[in-house]
């Protein structure tokens, strides 16, 4: 009898220590997922942010170009900014939760790096013009990405 009290006792204390140990790594994994999401987030946040800047300025420095050749080099240095940005999105993992803002962003990300690319080379062989730049459609992308940065904060809560 006292044989099988020590046994069921012992058997309890296995099974509430593998419990405990099973709410302990699923509770790390909780906190993982969220430190996940919280760092896609901030970095997703981050590269929208440098883009719709560097666009911004080539808005403007593309006005000023049409006078004034010297700008290109201005210019050229902002999409040198926005490649490199690009390049650094495209290193993040999106959480599970912002897959399907994940999947625009990269398709945005691909547009305007091919875009750029594109623009790069025009600037080179044709130099900078008003309507080359009217063309890229560089603006329009910069939006539709800025427009991702809502729904991106709302994973935040989440």
């Amino acid at each position: 009898m006292i044989m099988f009290i020590r046994k069921r006792k012992h058997t309890l204390m296995m099974t509430g220590l593998i419990a405990s140990s099973i709410l302990l790594i699923s509770a790390c994994s909780v906190v993982e997922q969220a430190n996940q999401s919280l760092n896609y987030v901030s970095g997703a946040t981050d590269y929208i942010e440098q883009v719709s800047n560097a666009g911004a300025d080539l808005q403007e420095l593309a006005s000023s170009a049409v006078n004034n050749p010297e700008i290109t080099t201005q210019i050229q240095e902002k999409i040198d900014l926005i490649q490199a940005e690009a390049s650094e999105f495209s290193q993040l993992t999106a959480p599970a939760i912002g897959e399907s803002i994940h999947e625009n962003l990269v398709s945005y990300n691909t547009q305007l790096t091919e875009v750029v690319d594109n623009f790069e080379n025009t600037i080179a062989e044709q130099g900078f013009t008003a309507e080359n730049w009217e063309k890229t459609g560089i603006p329009e992308l910069i939006t539709n990405i800025n427009n991702l940065k809502d729904p991106l904060s709302g994973l935040q809560g989440e």
